[in-house]
């Protein structure tokens, strides 16, 4: 059997056309690349800005929903940023107080309904509840004139009222959530090797975004050879 060893030269139409099919491929490839890469520093960033400088700017505290009570608004697991009606929440130095002292120090004027509040049901228990304010009333002192306010709150997901809130009771007011992350916020807050390794992913993942959007952007920009 004899077998041709004659090695065709390529079409040169044809090739000219591959070669400008890849050309073409590669800058919208490169276009790709980068736009997700500035999706990612910008969805990064702006996680960064809801989660830590906003909050710091507002002097609001992070709070981890643990139950489904405010499901589908809040479900478990979000992180809802709380902006206290008096310096910390929980406030442990709240629990030894007397109610109308802690009324003094305890601004509850500006909550109205729809608004969804942090309460501490016990005085003794740093258990706290976060529903929503369905009504309010206020009561005025006649000895002192001290003005009172009382809620009754609900949670979204339940059908039946909780026990009425005395303005005393509340922590704070929640001012925006964000889905999932109070499973990380509960991770971080945690002692041992899940909070490193926690944190370490979160650092890494910044670290790539800010990586490829880098890497992006000098490939976006033209070169210039002397």
């Amino acid at each position: 059997m004899t077998v041709s060893t004659q090695v065709v030269a390529p079409d040169a139409p044809m090739l000219a056309a591959a070669t400008a099919a890849a050309t073409v491929r590669e800058p919208a490839r490169a276009a790709v690349l980068r736009g997700l890469a500035y999706g990612g520093l910008l969805l990064a960033l702006l996680l960064a800005a809801l989660t830590i400088v906003l909050p710091t700017v507002l002097g609001a505290v992070p709070l981890t929903v643990l139950s489904n009570s405010m499901a589908p608004g809040l479900p478990a697991g979000s992180l809802a940023i709380v902006q206290p009606t008096k310096g910390t929440v929980p406030a442990d130095g709240l629990t030894v107080m007397a109610p109308d002292a802690i009324r003094d120090i305890n601004d509850t004027s500006g909550i109205t309904a729809g608004d969804i509040i942090v309460f501490q049901p016990h005085g003794g228990d740093a258990t706290l509840v976060m529903h929503r304010v369905q009504s309010m009333s206020s009561t005025v002192a006649a000895a002192s004139g001290q003005i009172s306010h009382t809620f009754t709150t609900r949670g979204d997901a339940l059908t039946v009222d909780d026990a009425p809130v005395a303005d005393h009771q509340v922590r704070g007011v929640v001012l925006y959530s964000l889905p999932l992350l109070g499973y990380v916020n509960n991770a971080l807050n945690a002692g041992g090797s899940a909070r490193w390794v926690t944190g370490l992913v979160v650092i890494a993942g910044y670290g790539v975004a800010i990586y490829y959007a880098t890497r992006a952007l000098r490939a976006s920009r033209p070169s210039h050879r002397g």
